[in-house]
């Protein structure tokens, strides 16, 4: 899936407590629950949206901002760690473009010296995938502030460009010192090539080099489905003798009817779809077991066996029957 990792959305989402917005429901508006993996990622449409109400809720128009702001203490998640506990500045951008994959699957992370003595950090989409407002700027946020705290103030930029179209409220100037536009050709920081040598604070290359191990690992990780569809299935099976409506699904996963069919139609599914493959590999299940027809249709919320015949047939093109199940 080309989306944002889990890896990074969690430690994220956790820290936003520090601005007292709830994190568990955050989670579940993303459709992560325990269960979901590190190396899982949530689609990176419902992550921006996810953003943007937290922001409109906050009549916050700098949210990415106060997010980073909020981060300053310690690096988010072990992508973080990494990159900040390498010796110089150049180590830490050099690690983070080359494992930008870890953090997001819908756009990548480039650091170029060219001619001038410039140096250049730029996002740009993958295969014309859009990248969001709020994480484009909480990155490069993020990136100015932890650098001027490992220099002890020494870091400065250039300039920071972004193709969205933005406000240019007094919190930009603040936090990356520099020169903000929108509307740009290409999402870029832009600094002076000596600033790469500068050394960070704290830094652990022994510890970083073996959490880049780890990282090239969660890297190359692909997940098979999405945490929200796993979070619906399990709470479809949990229902199944039950009415599986998209009301009482919802409530089950503690959102609302409307956002459980948003987040549906931007996975290019329905309910119905994923109810039906719940009951079908649960009655697969039931028929090797030697399970009456009709213990199965009233286990699977049908009201009669000739009801769950049909169902079965339409799912699989054959009838059921426990014996060839077997």
């Amino acid at each position: 899936m080309n989306g944002i990792s889990v890896a990074l959305l969690r430690p994220l989402v956790e820290l936003m407590g520090r601005l007292q917005i709830d994190p568990v429901e955050v989670l579940a508006s993303l459709g992560i629950d325990e269960a979901t993996t590190p190396e899982t990622y949530v689609a990176g449409d419902v992550v921006d949206q996810c953003l943007e109400d937290l922001a409109v809720r906050r009549a916050d128009p700098a949210f990415a901002l106060t997010l980073a702001r909020a981060s300053t203490e310690r690096p988010v998640g072990m992508f973080g760690h990494m990159v900040w506990l390498s010796g110089t500045l150049r180590d830490a951008l050099t690690r983070a473009s080359k494992f930008w994959a870890m953090v997001s699957r819908r756009s990548t992370l480039s650091f170029d010296e060219g001619p001038g003595g410039i140096a250049t950090i730029r996002q740009r989409p993958i295969s014309g995938i859009p990248h969001g407002r709020i994480l484009t700027e909480y990155a490069f946020a993020s990136l100015a502030l932890r650098a001027r705290a490992a220099t002890n103030g020494a870091f400065t930029l250039r300039a920071v460009r972004f193709v969205h179209a933005g406000e240019l409220v007094p919190a930009y100037r603040e936090v990356f010192g520099a020169p903000v536009s929108f509307g740009a050709r290409v999402d870029e920081l832009e600094l002076d090539s000596a600033q790469l040598e500068l050394r960070l604070a704290g830094a652990d290359p022994i510890t970083s080099a073996a959490l880049e191990i780890k990282v090239a690992e969660l890297a190359a990780a692909t997940p098979s489905r999405s945490p929200f569809l796993d979070r619906v299935r399990r709470a479809a099976v949990a229902n199944l003798e039950q009415a599986t409506s998209l009301t009482a699904v919802a409530r089950s996963l503690g959102i609302s009817s409307r956002t459980l069919r948003r987040h549906l139609e931007q996975e290019a599914t329905t309910l119905r779809a994923l109810v039906d493959d719940v009951r079908r590999e649960r009655a697969d299940e039931l028929l090797a077991a030697g399970t009456s027809i009709k213990e199965i249709a009233f286990a699977l919320g049908f009201s009669e066996p000739s009801a769950f015949s049909r169902a079965y047939k339409r799912w699989t093109g054959r009838a059921p029957n426990t014996t060839a199940a077997r």
